[in-house]
């Protein structure tokens, strides 16, 4: 399915502009965009990071690390991973949204988020906005798309909205949809240097890679960043 949509897809060429990468989970952009991110960088173009969620529901029932340990792991695993990509601190920033409920939020909840999406976009004047795929096979990722597509129709600028897949390209049947209905599908191809640096950046997420003890798996399916290890990351852009 990635050949055909590599034969189907064209280069992804953005010119000058601020990016603003929505990552709904802590290593959603670096999985699914840290090339791009690197390369928005080292051509020296503003990159800001919103993370949705605090991450902390990525580990239900561990014996030993509770909730609110998981999200400053977390958060310190996605600072370094920004910081390996290139990403000034300041531009990094948390929402802190309660991680396994974006779905359900109550209406005061979500009224309160999309005005901080807004505030954020009023702020950055961003000409570009990277953002889950509406139908990434994730009830969180597709409860974020939703988020900030609500938080952008309030913002002053209107920035061009691309999404990125994340499940979608670990399940492939995923893929399919896209493949229909999408009207442009893009890939970023950069170079060796990028996607090195992007590998780098997915170590900084071992608490999702890596087994934590007493737990002898990783809360991430075996092979899972190996998905997103090669040279090429595929966009999708709808009317």
């Amino acid at each position: 399915m990635r050949g055909l949509f590599r034969i189907r897809s064209r280069p992804l060429d953005l010119g000058e502009g601020t990016a603003l990468f929505v990552a709904p989970h802590q290593d959603d952009a670096t999985l699914g965009c840290g090339g791009l991110i690197h390369a928005r960088r080292s051509a020296g173009h503003d990159v800001h990071i919103l993370y949705l969620t605090d991450g902390a529901a990525s580990h239900p029932d561990h014996p030993r690390l509770k909730p609110g340990d998981i999200a400053q792991l977390r958060r310190r695993e996605a600072a370094l991973a920004m910081s390996r990509l290139g990403v000034a601190r300041q531009h990094v920033h948390f929402l802190d949204l309660p991680d396994g409920r974006l779905p359900h939020l109550a209406d005061a909840e979500l009224r309160q988020a999309s005005q901080r999406v807004t505030e954020l976009c009023d702020e950055v004047g961003p000409r570009f906005v990277f953002l889950p795929y509406r139908f990434d096979g994730s009830s969180e990722h597709e409860a974020g798309f939703t988020l900030v597509l609500n938080g952008l129709g309030a913002a002053r600028a209107h920035p061009r909205m691309i999404e990125y897949p994340v499940w979608a390209l670990w399940s492939v049947s995923l893929l399919v949809r896209p493949w229909l209905q999408t009207s442009h599908i893009y890939r970023f191809s950069g170079r060796a240097d990028h996607q090195a640096v992007k590998r780098h950046a997915i170590a900084a997420f071992a608490s999702q890679l890596s087994p934590t003890p007493p737990w002898t798996e990783p809360v991430l399916p075996a092979g899972f960043a190996l998905a997103f290890s090669g040279d090429t990351e595929f966009f999708f852009e709808s009317p």
